[in-house]
């Protein structure tokens, strides 16, 4: 990213110091504790929408997004509506099952081209004045643009007016996007999960039908942290910490720009005796103990258990509000049986009640920001690596 690309940072905005971290080892990246002395993004990075219009301008932008799933639009034609940080999106499958990403805006006046999913037969039709486009991308007709009965005019280059293309790549059934064109390719940004977890068959996936989606009244960024540490479970979270207890958590590297925790301590969902597949070639103390979680930076945070794989994602809908989704996704077909619906639904009940409880957490981190007393707080040396790391993150996306 040039400096030209770059807006005059605002004084009262002012940027976290980036210490140089030092490596002490093979797995984990240690930040002294003098370096927790820096305070952390300063109250404006959550209360301000300009802020958030820089974030749109530069995280949202340079770096690939999660936007969806795949098996959203899983037929020709399918087209789904989406957004990230607010910019509109249509995610297009055309006729020859390519998945692409569009802005979801006509090119003749700039209206919403989509507003709800739909499956098209034919071709995209603006609802305002009838311009059309193929589903790749390409304007196809512009009813009486040039005069009644005339569809063009000297001069009118109907090649520049197709839809604007966005960047868009697929992991698993995962779906990103980079808006500005950018970014590395896709594998490159995600190759250091995919090595954290080659021990894992992600092939193996398939997808659970029931999902949980909230609106909080919150700074996106607040949801990523709450993710990124463990430190409040004994306090907020007594069912989760009784089988996963904070001190049981540990903290690995997975690349430069993402944080990773995990849990020594994980107790699959049992009825009747029963219990869901697992992954297959796990080692036999992994399989029954360890379970690993992953923030893909900027909104994405991932979940990888012996018998489950969790999807976690969060959508700025304004400055204090945001858009928080969970998909589920279990072993093997033989976990997708309706047998085995009561034993899938068991951790998300717990995902559930374990994220109505960080709600209210994150809404008063959020009422918090407003004080003028808020100087960026502070960081445990051990427990808080995670979160101070990706404000540091943020802090340098924008401004540095």
């Amino acid at each position: 990213m040039t400096q030209e690309n770059i807006a005059v940072y605002p004084p009262d905005l002012t940027l976290i110091e980036c210490p140089e971290p030092t490596q002490e080892s093979n797995d984990v990246e240690v930040i002294h504790l003098d370096d927790y002395r820096q305070t952390g993004l300063p109250a404006a990075a959550y209360t301000s929408a300009h802020y958030l219009q820089r974030e749109r301008e530069t995280v949202f932008s340079h770096y690939w997004v999660f936007v969806g799933l795949a098996s959203d639009v899983p037929n020709p034609g399918d087209v789904l509506p989406a957004e990230v940080a607010g910019m509109p999106i249509a995610l297009v499958r055309d006729r020859a099952g390519t998945l692409r990403a569009f802005h979801n805006i006509c090119s003749h006046r700039g209206l919403q081209l989509v507003n709800a999913p739909c499956n098209v037969q034919g071709n995209l039709r603006c609802p305002y004045h009838s311009w059309t486009y193929k589903l790749d991308g390409q304007l196809k007709s512009t009813p009486h643009f040039g005069g009644y009965y005339q569809d063009s005019y000297d001069g009118f280059d109907r090649t520049a007016k197709g839809l604007k293309p966005i960047r868009c790549e697929q992991w698993l059934d995962l779906v990103f996007v980079n808006i500005a064109g950018d970014a590395p390719p896709l594998e490159e940004y995600l190759q250091p999960v995919i090595e954290r977890w080659a021990t894992y068959d992600l092939q193996q996936l398939r997808r659970e039908p029931r999902e949980v989606g909230l609106t909080c009244k919150a700074n996106w960024k607040l949801a990523i942290e709450n993710f990124s540490e463990s430190y409040h479970l004994t306090w907020v979270h007594p069912a989760l910490n009784s089988c996963s207890r904070m001190e049981d958590h540990f903290r690995f590297e997975v690349g430069d720009i993402h944080v990773g925790q995990g849990s020594l301590l994980y107790k699959s969902g049992v009825i009747e005796g029963r219990s869901l597949p697992t992954f297959a070639n796990l080692e036999a103390h992994h399989k029954d103990t360890v379970a690993e979680y992953v923030t893909v930076f900027p909104n994405l945070m991932l979940g990888v258990h012996p018998d489950y794989f969790l999807v976690f994602s969060v959508n700025p809908l304004s400055h204090d509000t945001t858009r928080e989704r969970m998909s589920f996704y279990f072993v093997g077909d033989a976990a997708m049986t309706p047998e085995n619906q009561a034993l899938r639904h068991l951790p998300i009940d717990l995902w559930q009640d374990t994220n109505d409880e960080d709600i209210e957490m994150i809404e008063r981190l959020q009422q918090g920001r407003y004080s003028p007393r808020f100087d960026g707080g502070c960081f445990s040396p051990e427990l808080e690596q995670a979160v101070y790391r990706f404000q540091q993150m943020v802090a340098q996306a924008i401004g540095e």
